[in-house]
């Protein structure tokens, strides 16, 4: 970024939408532009976040960087990133969101969106719970941030008695509008269209496992599914089964590759990097990276709460591109 005070003309450049789309393709081929961001989940005026290079897990040469906003009313949580823009989610200890935050920390620049409480008629919002997702279409050429509202039940699922709403994000048009969702099973969505399709999981993963959460993560462009089977007794003893879309939206691609003996317990995955590594977080809050290429495992760091993403250097700015 400090080429743009060269000239007018190389600034111009920089900020060019059709340079920042070549700009993001040819960083987007090499594993030295991709990079590990952590954040503590509550920001504080001095709060830093780290930054690591992917390909090796190290530090970056400037790696404590500043958040350079603030929560008023609680803290922000990562919803996600797509092309090196980070999306927060401001929320108290309800869950309840007011502000939706977008961040470029290479370019410096970052974008309040505001929210407001889906229209629930005659129901009490305090009890709602809010997820979001952010992703982009290069088809349509527009970033969306997709927020779904439901009524959790005594036990914390979503099985409530008021159905499920779901509003979407425009950074195009700068609105909000709301989406039609009929289905109760996994799904995905359409950024473009902004429509929802069932994902099928492999036949009879969870047959004989009697606790166990699931997550869904991507590496190198194909989907991934961890069950995270855990002993109801103690948090030891825990196993990891690792299933990989061959080819995606292909039910019958779906290849179990490994079982991954946990010796610690996993209370959050944090995805693969783009080596194939598979980051976990313990309850001891320990980053932990697993290589299944040797099925190795190592310590990277001993934290408190955190939020971790993978991430690509970019001069995208959307909000100012559209």
């Amino acid at each position: 970024m400090r080429f743009k005070c060269v000239s007018k003309l190389w600034c111009c450049t920089i900020e060019d939408p059709d340079f920042i789309t070549m700009h993001l393709k040819h960083f987007n081929l090499s594993d030295t532009n991709w990079y590990v961001l952590l954040t503590d989940w509550y920001f504080s005026r001095d709060q830093m976040s780290s930054l690591y290079r992917q390909k090796s897990l190290t530090p970056t040469s400037q790696s404590e960087i500043e958040v350079p906003f603030i929560s008023l009313i609680g803290y922000y949580g990562v919803v996600g990133s797509c092309n090196g823009l980070i999306c927060f989610a401001e929320a108290n200890a309800k869950d309840r969101t007011q502000r939706i935050i977008l961040w470029n920390l290479f370019t410096r620049k970052h974008k309040a969106i505001l929210t407001s409480l889906p229209d629930y008629p005659f129901v009490d919002m305090y009890a709602a719970r809010m997820v979001f997702g952010f992703g982009c279409s290069d088809r349509i050429d527009d970033y969306k941030v997709v927020r779904i509202t439901y009524f959790p039940d005594k036990y914390g699922r979503c099985l409530g008695e008021i159905d499920p709403k779901v509003d979407v994000c425009s950074l195009r048009t700068n609105s909000w509008r709301t989406v039609e969702y009929k289905f109760k099973s996994i799904i995905t969505f359409g950024v473009a269209g902004e429509v929802f399709n069932e994902m099928a999981l492999p036949k009879n993963c969870f047959i004989g496992l009697t606790y166990n959460r699931a997550y869904l993560v991507e590496i190198n462009n194909s989907l991934v599914l961890l069950i995270n089977r855990r002993d109801l007794i103690g948090r030891s003893h825990e196993k990891c089964y690792i299933w990989v879309m061959t080819e995606y939206g292909m039910p019958d691609s779906w290849t179990k590759l490994h079982t991954l003996d946990l010796d610690e317990g996993v209370s959050r995955f944090h995805g693969f990097t783009r080596r194939g590594e598979l980051l976990m977080q313990t309850y001891q809050h320990e980053l932990i990276s697993w290589d299944p290429s040797v099925g190795l495992a190592r310590l990277l760091r001993k934290l408190g709460r955190f939020d971790l993403l993978t991430m690509v250097e970019s001069l995208v700015f959307s909000w100012e591109q559209n």
